[in-house]
């Protein structure tokens, strides 16, 4: 029988199906689970922004492998055409199960973790990442990279942002002051970076210290008073896009007058991605940061 199909559809025409099958193999992700995935996926959904971006980084030229994003997946702009599966802090599983992806990115404290758990009942093939560090978001490239075939190019990512982040630690390591900072990430009520997340590692790589960094959680709301008592430096309000709402958060700073941040001008906003999402662009978004910190470089 093996030999009549042989004979019948001739040597050439069985190499040609060869494209069409994928061979499968077994990944470890970043919290120590076994996946097993096809050696080059072909359908790729990314259910945070950060993910979308590194995925279309490291294929380049292939994004029409990705089939599914969460919602604000806008860099590259590319992106934007995609199909959404829903805000990242809630998926829409029957979305993503319609799509079906053979391999689903996921992140380890940006998506709920019973959904997570819900997608591989459902034998769904999902690699978990953790970017809490700068470790961790070189580790994520590597790991991105090995699951999507593309092992050489995550690498390569991989070593571009710790070179980045080196330079940067030198800069920081010559500084002759240490100013106290308080970065801000929310308004109404007031959230600001803690100690447990990369903003905080951030901070300490420009040559600053977080005012917040001896908290243990990653986005505390402190009161105005306990800010007012940690008289911080500098005050920095993140934002993805400069608004009417960024300027009205970093003006309510105005009226304190006794914080050295308002008396030396020292109210700023950054109203850039580059902080807020752990890829390659974390490394502008550092630089931009120094430059608030520390003026022109």
């Amino acid at each position: 029988m093996e030999s009549a199909a042989v004979s019948r559809f001739g040597l050439a025409g069985i190499l040609l199906l060869l494209p069409l099958c994928s061979f499968a193999r077994d990944i470890t992700d970043s919290i120590g689970e076994q996946v097993r995935i096809n050696d080059q996926p072909q359908r790729v959904v990314a259910l945070i922004p950060s993910l979308a971006e590194l995925t279309a980084d490291l294929l380049d030229h292939s994004l029409e492998k990705i089939v599914g994003v969460s919602e604000f997946s806008d860099y590259p702009p590319a992106l934007k055409k995609f199909a959404s599966v829903g805000p990242y802090n809630r998926v829409s599983i029957e979305k993503i199960v319609s799509l079906r992806p053979d391999l689903v990115l996921a992140s380890f404290n940006g998506n709920a973790k019973e959904q997570v758990a819900h997608l591989r009942e459902l034998k769904i093939p999902v690699v978990v990442v953790k970017t809490d560090t700068f470790d961790e978001v070189e580790e994520s490239m590597r790991l991105i990279g090995a699951a999507l075939g593309r092992k050489e190019q995550g690498a390569a990512m991989a070593q571009a942002f710790r070179t980045g982040i080196s330079k940067i630690k030198a800069r920081g390591k010559t500084r002759t002051s240490v100013p106290k900072v308080m970065l801000q990430v929310g308004d109404s009520p007031l959230v600001v970076a803690g100690g447990e997340n990369i903003l905080n590692e951030c901070l300490g790589a420009v040559g600053a210290e977080n005012i917040y960094s001896d908290s243990r959680l990653s986005y505390p709301r402190p009161s105005v008073e306990d800010v007012l008592h940690r008289r911080p430096d500098a005050i920095l309000v993140l934002q993805l896009s400069d608004s009417a709402s960024s300027r009205a958060s970093a003006a309510r700073w105005d009226e304190f007058k006794k914080i050295p941040a308002v008396a030396n001008s020292k109210v700023a906003i950054i109203a850039d991605q580059g902080l807020l999402r752990p890829t390659l662009r974390m490394i502008e978004g550092l630089l931009l940061l120094e430059k608030r910190i520390w003026g022109e470089q």
